[in-house]
């Protein structure tokens, strides 16, 4: 397989071990195209971005492309649900900076409101109410696409009980990929957070797939076999992968080109009186 680049990565930033350089020379040692720097967002309790450190990442993801030019480097985050209603710790002023948004569940973070602590976190943290807490944590997946341009699901079904069909639904809609994460995969058994048949229904609905590594240690950045691997077994077809042998075609890249076509338009119209 060939993959074009790797869109979910960390750094020292967050989560990661390595610098966002040490990722960006792994990728090209891997021979990737693009790389994505997508720690995790601002809400997380542990291993949060500081806004106090962003304005620090933007600059050195800019150095990097001057420096190595024979890659993509894009500047990007992972958010954080932090509420029932599908928010996500990010901002409008936040997403003007991004080229890529990616948005998962995540345990420890910081909830828009108290009652979310107790009605969200805690009981997906303990195993609450599964049935009820699916049904609950899909509409807010579901929610979340409708309110913001996400561009990658990651680890669907992870750490919170989710209808991964719906939520499939939903992101073949807004034209938001969900991510098939190597990271999130166990080497001794080759199985996700999703089962092969929820992966397998989920394949019956319109959504394209992305693959990435998830990596924290800039050794991982494009490595993608466990994920190879769980797409031959559940005959994933590799032309709805979205970065094999391709570049992905991201959702909040065209809702951007919209909104310039727009005030091209706007702007035009107003020559014209």
């Amino acid at each position: 397989m060939a993959f074009f680049g790797d869109y979910h990565t960390h750094t020292i930033y967050s989560h990661g071990k390595g610098t966002v350089e040490e990722n960006v020379i792994a990728a090209v040692k891997r021979g990737l195209k693009e790389i994505a720097i997508t720690d995790h967002g601002f809400h997380h309790m542990t291993y949060n971005v500081r806004k106090m450190d962003w304005p620090f990442i933007r600059k050195d993801v800019e150095r990097m492309r001057e420096k190595y030019p024979m890659i993509k480097i894009l500047l990007g985050l992972e958010s954080n649900f932090v509420s029932l209603k599908g928010t996500v710790d990010i901002t409008a002023a936040d997403m003007k900076y991004l080229d890529i948004l990616v948005c998962g569940y995540h345990k420890f973070v910081k909830p828009e409101r108290l009652t979310d602590q107790f009605g969200f976190f805690l009981p997906n943290l303990l195993g609450m109410a599964e049935k009820r807490m699916l049904v609950k944590n899909t509409d807010a997946y579901i929610k979340a696409l409708e309110k913001y341009d996400i561009d990658v699901i990651s680890h669907i079904c992870h750490a919170a009980p989710v209808d991964p069909v719906e939520v499939a639904k939903a992101a073949a809609y807004f034209g938001t990929l969900i991510e098939v994460n190597n990271k999130n995969i166990k080497a001794k058994t080759g199985l996700s957070s999703c089962t092969d048949k929820q992966w397998e229904k989920v394949m019956e609905t319109d959504v394209e797939f992305i693959v990435d590594s998830d990596a924290h240690r800039p050794e991982r950045v494009g490595h993608f076999e466990k994920a190879e691997t769980l797409i031959e077994r559940v005959g994933l077809p590799l032309e709805r992968v979205a970065n094999w042998n391709r570049t992905p075609v991201f959702r909040s890249h065209k809702a951007k080109e919209e909104l310039l076509r727009a005030a091209k338009r706007s702007a035009a119209d107003g020559e014209s009186k």
